[in-house]
């Protein structure tokens, strides 16, 4: 379960997910089976609730970008609660470029019923100490579409289309996909990071990774879990385009915490490096 992420304050602190285009031309993707409630139940029952702490590095840059370093720290904490999934991040991440250093500086609290249909967030960005980004609101789902509404920015609305997902939902379709052995998830995605659009997001899910044996202490409480290979391209509901405004690949555990994640925003690429996991019980309900 993850947000957005960046580095700039062009960009703000936004959490973003990725996938390869070329996949599609290579015709390897196939449409997914439609999920059983059963399936999806049994899938979104495992969800761990966890603290996770991710350092976070250069993966790729550019010779000729102008940034010349990147480093921070991503905290992230799920809860699965009774009521819904809550989940708390932070993101600060320092830049160093030509013309100083940007240090990025990102709170998205959320809330998501356990039915996938309400979603509640709430977040604050800051670039060098100054508000880049307030936002707090509600986003509801029907079979007609939905909408969020925004008490910050005040008398702000953002419609949905059909069939659009909020965070977790789309972690636990895509965890109910791999363990069928389907590979493709196409969706529309709503994670309270914008006031103006949603997402569409290409989502490809590849071969299952040796089960996890808890030889890395950071993981080992992970032993035993099964693992799939990740990748995710983002694209602005409110443009037309070709190509992805950001993708990530990453190792999602059948429990759903992440690890091994690579943003990429084509010119440049953050590494998000697991260093911290505490799985925690769930609450008696």
């Amino acid at each position: 379960m993850m947000a957005r992420i960046g580095t700039d304050a062009s960009r703000g602190a936004l959490l973003r997910r990725a996938l390869l285009l070329a996949v599609l031309l290579l015709g390897v993707i196939a449409q997914p089976s439609q999920a059983s409630d059963t399936d999806l139940q049994a899938v979104a029952r495992n969800l761990a609730s966890h603290r996770a702490f991710y350092t976070l590095s250069v993966a790729r840059l550019d010779p000729r970008n102008y940034r010349h370093g990147i480093a921070g720290g991503l905290s992230l904490e799920f809860v699965h609660a009774c009521d819904g999934y809550v989940l708390n991040q932070r993101f600060v991440i320092e830049t160093t470029t030509d013309d100083g250093t940007i240090l990025n500086n990102m709170v998205l609290n959320s809330w998501e019923a356990l039915d996938g249909k309400s979603f509640r967030f709430k977040l604050r960005d800051e670039v060098n100490g100054d508000v880049e980004q307030e936002l707090k609101g509600e986003g509801k789902l029907s079979s007609r579409g939905g909408s969020v509404t925004f008490t910050q920015p005040e008398d702000t609305d953002l419609d949905l289309p059909p069939m659009t997902m909020f965070p977790t939902e789309h972690t636990v379709r895509l965890l109910t996909l791999a363990r069928s052995g389907g590979n493709w998830l196409q969706a529309s995605i709503y994670d309270g990071a914008s006031a103006d659009a949603y997402s569409e997001v290409g989502g490809f899910i590849g071969g299952e990774l040796p089960v996890e044996t808890g030889a890395n202490p950071v993981v080992a409480s992970l032993k035993g879990q099964r693992s799939w290979r990740i990748r995710l391209a983002y694209f602005t509901s409110e443009k037309t385009q070709d190509t992805p405004d950001y993708e990530i690949a990453y190792r999602l555990y059948e429990n759903g915490v992440a690890d091994d994640i690579v943003f990429d925003y084509g010119d440049y690429a953050i590494r998000a490096t697991l260093k911290l996991l505490e799985l925690k019980p769930r609450d008696a309900c």
